[in-house]
């Protein structure tokens, strides 16, 4: 009888530290997903912008032949160095993001898990070398970091330093400027393109257009937020995995590119 007892004591005692466990799990896993909700909200509006920003140019580059006044020396500035801080203010609020919520994983927000595997697909098309004659604009993971890193600023409250601080760094500091290159011979690049009437090198901008745009989607469901007018898809590259791509596999293609407003 004695041991009977026992056994079933330790049973009892067993099945309530596994239930204690469980519900110390579920806790965790709330907060985490809470925490994770509270830092997407703080950095909502800074990410929302710089992708505006960002897709924007794109378009502008792709679309409406920015780069022919490359060559005015009024303009050529503001090409070159813009376009970098476009890309390294877009790279160091993503920076942050990640950093500071490495547990949005753990999230069952469907925008939030949506929003991640924008970011991760924004990423790849960045870095992607699998296509022949789409070199221009290749960022590599660590290149990407590192433009990330150098635009952050801050300690207990991290931020991306602006166009002034940014401008003044790159004309002033090689080593700063350094991992910037790939935009600025990007640029270079498709000018020389548009001289041969060659877009397969637009093809990786056009992409990352297409996903900026899937990331502000997300971002301002209700689509009320800033640039309402500047939001539409530039002409589509092959093989676009973006959400509008992917939903018009056998439809004609979009007119969008035509309604997007054109912003300097």
């Amino acid at each position: 009888g004695f041991d009977r007892d026992s056994t079933s004591l330790a049973h009892r005692i067993s099945c309530r530290r596994s239930i204690h466990g469980l519900g110390g799990m579920v806790h965790r896993r709330r907060r985490q997903r809470a925490d994770a909700k509270k830092l997407v909200a703080k950095y909502h509006d800074p990410l929302l912008l710089a992708s505006l920003e960002l897709q924007s140019r794109l378009f502008n580059v792709t679309q409406q032949n920015l780069l022919a006044h490359v060559d005015d020396d009024e303009k050529k500035g503001l090409i070159f160095v813009y376009t970098a801080f476009l890309f390294g203010q877009f790279l160091s609020w993503t920076y942050i993001l990640r950093r500071e919520a490495q547990f949005l994983r753990f999230s069952t927000e469907k925008n939030n898990r949506e929003m991640s595997r924008t970011l991760g697909a924004i990423s790849h098309v960045l870095y992607d070398d699998s296509i022949p004659g789409e070199g221009p604009f290749r960022l590599w993971k660590g290149q990407q970091m590192a433009i990330g890193e150098v635009m952050t600023r801050g300690d207990d409250q991290l931020y991306c330093i602006g166009y002034s601080t940014f401008s003044k760094e790159y004309k002033t500091k090689p080593e700063f400027r350094k991992w910037f290159i790939p935009v600025e011979r990007g640029i270079q690049d498709l000018v020389h393109a548009g001289k041969q009437r060659d877009r397969v090198p637009t093809y990786r901008l056009r992409r990352l257009q297409h996903l900026l745009i899937d990331l502000i989607t997300i971002l301002d469901e209700d689509g009320e937020g800033e640039g309402r007018t500047r939001r539409g898809y530039v002409d589509a590259a092959s093989g676009c995995d973006c959400n509008g791509c992917l939903s018009n596999k056998t439809r004609p293609r979009r007119k969008e590119a035509k309604r997007q407003i054109a912003a300097p």
